[in-house]
């Protein structure tokens, strides 16, 4: 079966990471991470086929790497374990974006939101994160450039969330 986003040519690299992303958030099993890349095309730019990495954590997108590739993007699952972390590029996925001198493009399954991490302009290592043990680590941050809509299962946890936090500011500031 041909895979339609792979003949998709879009005008920017922005476009085709995001319209990779929304593909990954329709289609992918939201407990694997799942990505692709983004190639310079005559005309533009194109979205490569997706990938499941079939493990809760990464991705290997080695088998799309090439001369055209000018972007990689890629989900992050929500759970239980990386909830606090899901929204951010790991330490891996900034070092192979600056590496490869690629833009990253992550979409975090616990907001929904795209973010991009070019390396030739975003600070790596730009959000400390504190634990409750003491414990700093610095991670990188990106900047949000895209929304995808939740899935109708994920819209109720999402509202639930959200009306916690507002009972908990309101309880607060009263």
């Amino acid at each position: 079966m041909v895979d339609l986003l792979t003949l998709a040519v879009f005008a920017t690299i922005d476009e085709a990471a995001i319209s990779g992303l929304k593909h990954a958030a329709a289609i992918c099993d939201p407990q694997y991470e799942c990505g692709g890349v983004v190639r310079a095309v005559p005309g533009g730019f194109e979205a490569s086929a997706l990938i499941s990495s079939k493990r809760p954590f990464g991705v290997d997108l080695a088998e799309f790497y090439g001369p055209e590739v000018v972007a990689d993007f890629h989900t992050h699952v929500c759970s239980i374990h990386n909830q606090a972390f899901a929204d951010f590029f790991s330490m891996s996925d900034a070092i192979v974006n600056q590496e490869l001198h690629t833009v990253g493009y992550m979409l975090s399954l616990c907001d929904w939101n795209i973010r991009r991490y070019d390396p030739s302009q975003d600070d790596r290592d730009d959000e400390e994160v504190d634990f409750r043990s003491g414990r700093v680590i610095y991670l990188t941050c990106g900047h949000i450039v895209g929304w995808v809509p939740p899935l109708p299962e994920e819209e109720v946890a999402l509202e639930l969330t959200v009306v916690r936090r507002r009972n908990r500011l309101t309880t607060h500031s009263t």
